[in-house]
């Protein structure tokens, strides 16, 4: 009997001891510190998981889309100035200091002149870069690369002006100053590629097309050109089936990314596309 009562002893102490260790955490949280939680919890910072479309952008010169953003230590006053008219109500009035020569007379050095002149062509129209190349506003390297997909050019619509766009690049081709390929080297890593990567990424078909008609392929690019369209704003089934045509291949980080970016809800058809040609 005494043996029994042992083991019993014994075994209501292991189930006590069992109980404590395993037992959840107390919540010492008041309900006002978990809702602070909870909405910190919800405004994490940006992962890298989230920044693809920016890195699809990132070969890209920013100061078009934001000319405030090339403000450098020693910038002047009147340089500002005129990069914030830019970015705030466009172009037209730079186009018009140009033209009558105030730019011209300024007290801003000539390297902020030839930078601002620089800018200003990949920011205007075609119509307006006519009337700058007029005025001998020419790039100071002798050529216009990647911003001359300009998608701050928009239709009556607000949407972006893909033929505008296209006559730009062909005003630019006519001057024999558009640069069509191009790469970037950080360390031992080199990047290659063209004016495609920069359609595709954006969505812009019909621009893609055109490149493709006066001989810029998908070739020539280091980044798979399907995982460019993924990372950016408008992913277009019509072009990937087009990439997919021409010999581009998904790859792992292609079904990496429909996942991170929601395509099977954002756009079922595009989702579907890929699985049927998942390797």
């Amino acid at each position: 009997m005494n043996k029994i009562i042992v083991l019993v002893g014994l075994c209501i102490l292991g189930i006590g001891l069992l109980v404590y260790f395993l037992k959840p955490e107390p919540n010492s949280q008041t309900p006002q510190q978990q809702a602070d939680k909870s909405v910190a919890e919800q405004h994490k910072p940006m992962t890298s998981n989230d920044s693809h479309e920016q890195n699809a952008q990132a070969k890209n010169n920013q100061s078009l889309e934001n000319p405030a953003s090339v403000k450098a230590k020693k910038t002047s006053d009147e340089a500002l100035r005129y990069y914030k008219t830019a970015y705030k109500d466009g172009w037209e009035s730079i186009v018009r200091d140009f033209e009558n020569g105030t730019i011209a007379n300024s007290k801003m050095t000539d390297a902020e002149k030839k930078k601002l002149c620089e800018l200003a062509l990949y920011g205007t129209n075609v119509e307006q870069t006519k009337r700058l190349f007029a005025v001998n506003c020419t790039p100071v390297t002798g050529k216009i690369s990647f911003m001359s997909i300009n998608t701050q050019l928009k239709d009556a619509n607000g949407q972006v002006d893909q033929a505008e766009i296209i006559e730009k690049l062909k005003l630019l081709q006519d001057e024999n100053i558009l640069q069509t390929h191009g790469a970037y080297k950080l360390g031992p890593y080199e990047e290659k590629f063209n004016l495609q990567s920069d359609a595709v990424s954006r969505g812009l078909e019909e621009v893609s097309d055109y490149l493709l008609s006066i001989g810029i392929g998908y070739s020539g690019n280091t980044e798979n050109l399907i995982n460019s369209n993924l990372s950016g704003r408008n992913p277009s089934v019509s072009l990937v089936n087009k990439l997919l045509k021409a010999g581009i291949s998904p790859n792992a980080a292609t079904y990496t990314l429909l996942e991170e970016r929601k395509i099977a809800m954002k756009n079922p058809e595009l989702y579907q596309l890929l699985q049927q040609v998942k390797p």
